[in-house]
């Protein structure tokens, strides 16, 4: 486990100056002394988690950074358990689930289980492969994903941010360097996506493998809270409600 306080730092100095914010500005918003506003964005102090919720709360950041954020604060304090990453039960689960759904690592979206639904609707995204690897260089993904560029680029983005910290270095210089094949990563990779407005929410738009109909879905990334805790989050898309 990598060191979480310079990706937290880095997100929240970059999310305060994209705001146009100083940080005696931030500090009137947030409560919290200028002093330690600093420090957390230096990354020489860890935050707390009523200070993350107060800069949260001042920086209006949207609840999935929130969530990953928090994950990355407190992930040192937990062991994540022994045994198998995917248990028999696991798979029994996943295979009941009509809708398309997979295990994945995240912030790498490392897939590491399918079922039957998943399989049809991403043509080619095998366990073992990263999902930003799929999206990039397999021309299926730009068939299957009605909004390609903006859904790629917001996972790039969400990798960039958050992979420090969450996933060891190897692993994000493997996923860097396998996507770095494709012409538009290095847009990808140093420019920050337009915030959509379903970013807690988020909708995607598929091609139907079987009538070419576009279908929206919206995702649902399920964490294992209780024991025994999971390193992966149960990912599932079902029909939007519209």
């Amino acid at each position: 486990m990598q060191n979480p306080n310079p990706p937290i730092a880095g997100y929240l100095r970059e999310r305060r100056e994209s705001a146009g914010m100083t940080r005696a500005a931030l500090s009137a918003a947030a409560g919290i002394s200028p002093g330690l506003i600093q420090k957390i964005e230096q990354g020489t102090r860890a935050p707390t988690l009523e200070a993350l919720t107060a800069l949260f709360d001042a920086l209006t950041v949207p609840e999935v950074m929130r969530d990953h954020l928090i994950s990355l604060a407190i992930s040192s304090r937990y062991d994540p358990g022994a045994g198998p990453l995917v248990r028999p039960a696991d798979r029994v689960l996943l295979d009941g689930i009509t809708h398309p759904a997979s295990l994945q690592m995240h912030p790498t979206f490392d897939v590491v289980a399918t079922n039957a639904a998943w399989r049809s609707l991403f043509p080619g995204l095998d366990t073992g492969m990263s999902m930003l690897e799929w999206m990039l260089l397999d021309p299926r993904a730009r068939i299957a994903l009605i909004d390609w560029e903006q859904q790629v680029h917001m996972c790039v983005y969400g990798f960039r941010i958050m992979g420090p910290g969450l996933a060891t270095e190897q692993r994000i210089d493997e996923i860097v360097d396998t996507c770095a094949r494709a012409p538009e990563w290095a847009k990808f990779w140093t420019t920050d996506p337009a915030a959509p407005t379903t970013i807690d929410d988020p909708v995607m738009h598929f091609r139907d493998p079987r009538t070419g109909a576009t279908t929206a879905m919206t995702v649902h990334s399920l964490g294992a809270a209780l024991i025994p805790r999971r390193a992966w989050s149960l990912v599932v898309y079902a029909p939007a409600q519209v």
